[in-house]
């Protein structure tokens, strides 16, 4: 029964309209049986008589069939289990080394050379359900040229099967000089079985190459097709192998069922292959051709071994081709043709076997010394074996050439970056070397002023120490950005109030060398030289709680979680936080509203981290309401609400003022590094950052805004609890 598919490799897109016949396994038969005789064909009927032996019996009216012919395929012998077989043949040279039957059969048989008995061939457990194989060697007694009649009496025994599709031949008998018998059987089988093999390891080799693609870049589907297509297209030929060794007709109907069933299954996955490297959606053809391959499978295994199997197949190439044109027409991509490229070499494959193997047999014929050209029957299964391989083949080849170019392109994004990291680390030294450079400068002119403004002016060198560590180790996104805005103001204020405070001096030395002195000069260049002192400090110290700011904004959660009471910490903090901006402003007044839960229970936390979140948020809503009064009509009255719940396996935290809000453009920037609303000066715009890693990264918890402009903004953190 794998028949059709050594047909169907050898000619593929010429021959498929073969493809309902069946065959044996790919072997290559050296015609050794003809070097040295003539013969007539095999005459067979079924029955069985010993008069059938006499060479004088007329056979003329006998069915004329060869033995390898499939069992299923002969009717009359598969009905009957028995039958004779019969020819004649004339030696054209008496061999040195005698005459020897080389006979490979399934069943008993017994051979009879011109009327006589020469052998009884049966199988060892051939009447108790054993293999029916057996392969031997026979010699004759053929010691004349004339002509010699050669019958067979054959049997074989009905197992029971689960299928129709029986591919088991009578026997295959060859004729041939003795010392070239065993060599001869050897190399056949060697030669046939070497092929299979190959087979099954190629595609085998290649289906595990697909699967490695496949774990190694699961979204590539392809891979995980084609690693199933090729694994089937092996089991084909293992599966024939092992059709080859079974001796009974159960196991061979087991394989044939099998073998139709994997090799329906490697058609339909090669046609999904070419759809999804291709990037087409299956439709209506393709749904159609997979129900007809199902569908030949059930009536080929369970009804007849005969029947409509080459319009599916057809249906599969010709769609196969429909596919690889319009992908070739429509894409202009090089690799969505490679489909087509492997159809058209395969064509031409095929279309070279035709000249190759007639130019073989012409000459074999020619020369009358047939097997002086057996090289060109290796060259045409050779020819044979690339066209098959070219298309499922052509699928993987095409595979390659997409990593090979993905590979390029990363190749040269590498080096891209590679290069760009280069010039970011020479900009990043030269940045350093200037700084280091300003920073001498700074250090030598503030060490020729006074004490008072060195010390002031060491602490910014520490702070901007401290900043030039961070800038190497932040990224180039939106962190280093706000450092460097956020730093830059202070010290821009504080170089501009030292150089201002520099020229003081020096007008102030300059009067005090004078004979006649301006002593309200003096003075007011004292007041100034005192207020830009101040100013310096004041900017120095904006610096500072920036610098702070960022310290406890990369600072992680590394104390030890407490069982506490988070109503109490809520309580606390809320009073902590209004009591601080009433130091700062004592006409400050605010509603404070409570709403905690009585069932919150202890909570395992950090008090300390968890208390810097809530001081955060305490203290920005007491800023909103407090410029909403400034703003606000009168009647306005700030408020600030704090509620806590519990639900199964979430802790709910709400902090609630009716301030001045949030407008929708800065929204979605709160959370972010250095962002503030409050004016310069006021705020460093890492409070609400800092809270967001330590509610979300430190407890797996998220902290969620609802706000209206001029209305209310409300804070709500979830933390989940067991």
């Amino acid at each position: 029964m794998i028949r059709f598919f050594r047909i169907l490799t050898a000619g593929f897109l010429l021959l498929f309209a073969f493809a309902q016949t069946s065959a044996q396994v790919i072997n290559i038969n050296t015609p050794t049986n003809t070097r040295f005789t003539t013969e007539s064909v095999w005459h067979f009927r079924a029955g069985d008589s010993t008069t059938w032996a006499n060479p004088a019996y007329d056979t003329r009216h006998w069915k004329k069939i060869s033995p390898r012919t499939s069992l299923v395929e002969n009717p009359t012998l598969w009905q009957t289990g028995r039958g004779w077989f019969r020819k004649t043949f004339r030696l054209r040279q008496l061999p040195r080394n005698g005459v020897t039957l080389t006979i490979r059969q399934f069943g008993s048989s017994v051979l009879y050379l011109d009327g006589k008995r020469v052998a009884t061939l049966r199988p060892f457990r051939f009447g108790s359900g054993g293999s029916q194989r057996i392969s031997v060697l026979i010699p004759i007694p053929v010691a004349d040229t004339s002509q010699h009649l050669l019958a067979v009496r054959y049997a074989f025994r009905r197992d029971p099967n689960v299928s129709m599709l029986i591919d088991k031949e009578p026997f295959a008998l060859d004729i041939e000089p003795g010392d070239r018998a065993t060599v001869n059987l050897l190399d056949n089988q060697r030669v046939s079985a070497g092929l299979s093999y190959l087979m099954a390891g190629l595609f085998g080799v290649l289906s595990l190459l697909h699967f490695l693609f496949y774990r190694a870049n699961p979204t590539q589907r392809i891979n995980r097709i084609l690693s199933l297509m090729m694994l089937f297209f092996s089991l084909i030929f293992v599966v024939d192998l092992i059709s080859e060794l079974t001796g009974t007709l159960f196991a061979n109907s087991v394989m044939g069922a099998v073998s139709w069933l994997v090799m329906n299954g490697a058609f339909g996955l090669l046609l999904l292959s070419v759809y999804t490297y291709l990037g087409r959606r299956p439709g209506w053809i393709f749904r159609g051709t997979l129900l007809l391959l199902t569908v030949d499978v059930v009536y080929t295994v369970f009804v007849s071994p005969v029947s409509i199997s080459w319009i599916p197949f057809a249906l599969v190439v010709a769609e196969y081709i429909r596919v690889s044109w319009l992908a070739k027409r429509q894409n202009p991509d090089p690799d969505a043709r490679l489909p087509w490229k492997s159809l058209k070499f395969t064509l031409f494959m095929m279309l070279a076997i035709i000249p190759v193997a007639v130019g073989g047999s012409l000459l074999n014929h020619a020369y009358k010394r047939e097997g002086q050209f057996d090289w060109l029957m290796a060259l045409t299964v050779v020819m044979a074996l690339i066209s098959l391989f070219s298309i499922p083949v052509g699928l993987s080849l095409s595979l390659v050439r997409d990593y090979a170019r993905t590979y390029q392109s990363l190749r040269q994004k590498l080096d891209e970056v590679n290069r760009l990291s280069a010039q970011m680390l020479a900009h990043e030294q030269e940045k350093q070397l200037l700084l280091a450079s300003q920073n001498e400068l700074l250090e030598h002119q503030v060490a020729e002023r006074t004490n008072e403004l060195k010390q002031s002016l060491t602490e910014l060198r520490d702070t901007q120490n401290q900043l030039i560590q961070s800038a190497k180790m932040a990224s180039l996104g939106e962190l280093t950005a706000g450092i460097a805005h956020e730093i830059q103001n202070p010290l821009n204020f504080v170089n501009n109030f030292s150089e201002v405070s520099s020229e003081l001096v020096a007008e102030l030395t300059e009067e005090a060398a004078k004979t006649e002195r301006d002593s309200g000069l003096e003075a007011e260049l004292l007041a100034d030289l005192g207020q830009n002192l101040r100013k310096i400090t004041h900017h120095g110290g904006r610096a500072s709680a920036i610098v702070k700011g960022m310290l406890e904004h990369s600072r992680s959660i590394t104390g030890e979680r407490l069982p506490t009471d988070l109503n109490a910490l809520i309580d606390e903090y809320l009073k902590l936080a209004y009591h601080g901006i009433r130091t700062k402003d004592h006409t400050f007044e605010a509603t404070l509203t409570t709403d905690l839960a009585a069932n919150l229970g202890l909570i395992a936390v950090v008090p300390q981290e968890i208390g810097r979140v809530l001081l955060n948020l305490f203290t920005n809503a007491f800023y909103a309401v407090r410029k909403q009064k400034q703003n606000a009509p009168g009647g306005y009255k700030p408020e600030v609400t704090v509620r806590t719940k519990r639900t199964e396996n979430q802790l709910i935290i709400q902090v609630r003022d009716n301030g001045t809000g949030i407008p929708p453009d800065l929204r979605q920037k709160v959370f972010q590094p250095f962002f503030t609303t409050k004016p310069s000066g006021e705020g460093t715009g890492l409070g609400l950052s800092l809270s967001y890693d330590i509610i979300t990264k430190g407890y797996g918890g998220s902290i969620s805004l609802e706000t209206g402009e001029n209305e209310f903004t409300e804070f709500t953190i979830s933390l989940p609890v067991s």
